[in-house]
């Protein structure tokens, strides 16, 4: 992703930091009506080239190695994202998902934290085909030491909720982050008129 657009989602994100969200609801759902829409969610795929871009998400490749997969800790699978002691506000996103209005959503993250608990904010939000904001939705996660899976629903979406994205913003913090299974999923679609 180029520097042009990288500048405008953090731009987006600071101009609805200040605008009101519906919050998302904690649940602990089991049944999910499509698969996971957010592309490697699970951080298995990844560049040769560690601290550069991976695939999937979009973060500022200047912060030098404080975001990276890591090999040796995982919750399922091979590989986590790791974030390192960030010196500064951190936003993760990810690519844009196709998202349907009559839909609701399923957000899961499962995480940890090396040292101590810190709290993560996550974003749901949703946009119409020429990418004005249509639907936000936030909850604030407390990351603890032990592995840990938060979910979250959504209510149905806007009218012209087109694609979404999820945020992560994790803050300044002298622990290691780790992430991994970030998903969303449909699971409820009923036919709103």
């Amino acid at each position: 992703m180029n520097k042009k657009t990288l500048a405008l989602l953090f731009v987006i994100i600071t101009l609805i930091a200040c605008s009101p969200y519906a919050k998302l609801k904690k649940e602990d759902y089991t049944k999910a009506l499509s698969p996971n829409l957010i592309k490697n969610g699970d951080f298995e795929i990844h560049q040769e080239k560690i601290g550069s871009t991976i695939p999937g998400w979009v973060f500022d490749i200047s912060l030098n190695g404080k975001v990276a997969i890591d090999t040796t800790r995982s919750f399922t699978g091979k590989s986590s994202l790791r974030i390192s002691q960030p010196i500064r506000e951190i936003q993760l996103i990810s690519e844009p998902f196709v998202t349907n209005f009559r839909n609701v959503y399923g957000v899961s993250i499962t995480a940890k934290s090396v040292l101590k608990k810190v709290p993560v904010l996550l974003h749901f939000i949703t946009f119409s085909e020429t990418g004005k904001i249509i639907s936000k939705y936030k909850t604030v996660i407390e990351i603890d030491t032990n592995w840990k899976t938060f979910k979250y629903v959504s209510d149905h979406l806007q009218q012209n909720s087109e694609f979404g994205r999820i945020f992560l913003t994790i803050p300044q913090t002298d622990s290691v982050i780790l992430f991994d299974n970030i998903s969303c999923n449909v699971i409820d679609a009923y036919q709103k008129n």
